[in-house]
Order: structure tokens, then sequence, then C-alpha cells
């Protein structure tokens, strides 16, 4: 049969996605068009760049943990 991951990972990944695509809506981005700097770098790239990599590191953990749930399962 086909594996299906635990239900609570396949929810964490619908909100991580919802999370990401809201956090690059032009409103909340706007939000960050700021004047000033923050260690030298505008504050506008340092949200695009540590949102980038908060969600690439959430994605990540999600991965693995859905991974291990695969093979837990086919054990």
């Amino acid at each position: 049969g086909a594996i299906t991951p635990p239900r609570r990972l396949t929810e964490r990944a619908l909100v991580l996605m919802l999370v990401a695509l809201f956090i690059w809506l032009p409103p909340i981005v706007g939000m960050f068009s700021l004047d000033g700097t923050i260690l030298g770098l505008p504050i506008l790239f340092v949200y695009f760049f540590v949102g980038w990599a908060i969600l690439i590191a959430l994605c990540a953990v999600l991965t693995s943990a859905l991974r291990n749930a695969a093979q837990t399962e086919r054990k």
C-alpha cells in the first residue's frame, strides 16, 4: 500500500507552506521596507534573507521527520 506520513507532520507541512506564502505578501514585506540598517545591511534585505534561511531550516527539519516516519512505517 501507499505510505502516508503521520497527520501531524502533514499538517505542519501545510502550515509551513502557508506561513511562507504569508511572509512574502507585499503588505507584510512593505512593513520591513524601512530606512535603516542592521549590521550595515538594509532592513528589507535582512528580512528576506533571514526569513529565507529560517524557512529552509524548518523545511529541512520537517523533511527529516517525514523521512524518519516513512522509514519507521516500512519496518
